[in-house]
């Protein structure tokens, strides 16, 4: 399994879920508590296995409702996700790829790796 890894920086915190080949899946927004960002942890161990993909790279696309991947491509062609709960909103994004099928191996690795464990420091 992975493990989610919470970094404090001046009194503010994220988490990085990383997979457990050590790569990054995903990066939270910035918390202005070690607690809310633990609870945003619990708001991925809970909802990011069953979570729907929503691809707004596409033309007309479905309105999936929370939690989901939202896909999205930036002005360089590159793709990446946002992932979005019902509880807490946008709360994590992904890296960027060239290509989308990267991306939706790396959501699919995101939806087993979601119920990892903290770092051992972090407990």
């Amino acid at each position: 399994m992975g493990q989610y890894v919470v970094v404090e920086n001046e009194g503010r915190y994220c988490f990085n879920l990383c997979a457990s080949n050590g790569h990054i899946l995903m990066s939270s927004i910035i918390f202005p508590s070690k607690d809310e960002c633990l609870h945003g942890i619990e708001c991925v161990r809970a909802s990011a296995a069953e979570a729907e993909i929503e691809d707004s790279t596409v033309d007309a696309f479905d309105r999936e409702s929370t939690p989901k991947f939202r896909i999205y491509e930036d002005f360089d062609g590159h793709f990446f996700f946002r992932f979005i709960t019902h509880e807490a909103g946008d709360i994590a994004r992904s890296h960027t790829y060239e290509l989308k099928e990267s991306l939706l191996r790396r959501i699919e690795r995101t939806r087993a790796e979601c119920d990892s464990s903290l770092a051992a420091d972090e407990n």
